[in-house]
């Protein structure tokens, strides 16, 4: 989530960016608290009163109270009438479904998905960032008659899984100490919990454009996958593989390797962002 900003403040003009934060104005701090309690309304999936949502965003409970006033009032957010707390609003459904339609992640990289699956024999998935972790949209189960998949839905862990460190590697430096700061929760003896470790893993993943996390979540189980990118080489997705560790090992085969990326490269491709063509440019100079 981006840093909000006081809306008088201004960047300046020779000031470095991190690598890999958002460029551009400063986000209004009204359209940022907006969003924020948006993200914290879909994370909750239940209604919420002002007093917890301005706790979970340290902010002043009257400023909370009168955002939500305002979101009501254009159906942003609905409030109940006995518990007085909010949940999101019909009218985002709307919005939901002409993005949807706008711009189907899922719908362009199905093909990808099944000749993963058909070239690897593991399943596929396809994921994207969501309220500050990553989210499995899409899977396209193995054919073995035993197979490892995930369920669309399923969020999983930003420090200790493939996906969410790709998610955390891309984003801005404020959000990854934010993140990190957190106890970072240990699934497995190989779940990397230290804030130290995992940037080290960030800066890898940016580097070569893959991750994989052998048995950081289940004993056993690794997956792997590459980040997706689109024009501005912005991450919009994941996509990767998941079995069994003697099927899938850590470091992966060249064979395993080449599949994931070369399908997470087309994507991109298709999507007009060039990383992968340049992160092979630098390689072919050094």
């Amino acid at each position: 989530m981006t840093k909000l900003s006081p809306s008088n403040d201004r960047r300046k003009k020779n000031e470095p960016s991190a690598p890999g934060a958002p460029t551009g104005p400063v986000i209004l701090e009204s359209v940022g608290i907006v969003f924020d309690i948006l993200d914290k309304l879909s994370q909750a999936r239940r209604p919420m009163g002002v007093t917890e949502l301005a706790q979970m965003m340290n902010q002043p409970k009257p400023r909370i109270y009168r955002h939500l006033a305002s979101m009501r009032q254009i159906g942003a957010v609905e409030q109940e009438p006995l518990s007085e707390k909010y949940r999101l609003g019909a009218r985002l459904v709307a919005y939901g479904t002409a993005a949807n339609n706008q711009f189907d992640l899922r719908a362009l990289a199905d093909p990808y998905l099944t000749r993963l699956r058909d070239t690897t024999g593991e399943t596929a998935l396809l994921s994207v960032a969501a309220q500050e972790s990553a989210l499995v949209v899409a899977a396209v189960e193995s054919n073995n008659p035993v197979c490892i998949s995930v369920k669309p839905g399923n969020r999983v862990s930003i420090h200790s899984s493939a996906q969410g460190r790709i998610v955390l590697a891309w984003c801005d430096e404020a959000t990854q100490r934010k993140l990190l700061k957190r106890k970072l929760e240990r699934f497995t003896d190989k779940s990397i919990v230290d804030p130290i470790q995992v940037q080290k893993r960030l800066v890898k993943i940016r580097e070569r454009l893959y991750e994989d996390a052998n048995g950081e979540v289940f004993d056993g189980v690794n997956v792997l996958a590459a980040p997706i990118f689109s024009a501005g080489n912005e991450l919009v997705g994941i996509i990767g593989i998941i079995g069994a560790t003697r099927n899938i090992p850590s470091p992966p085969p060249a064979a395993l390797l080449q599949a994931v990326q070369g399908a997470a490269a087309e994507l991109s491709a298709r999507l007009n962002s060039d990383m992968y063509a340049r992160v092979e440019g630098k390689r072919s100079t050094r």
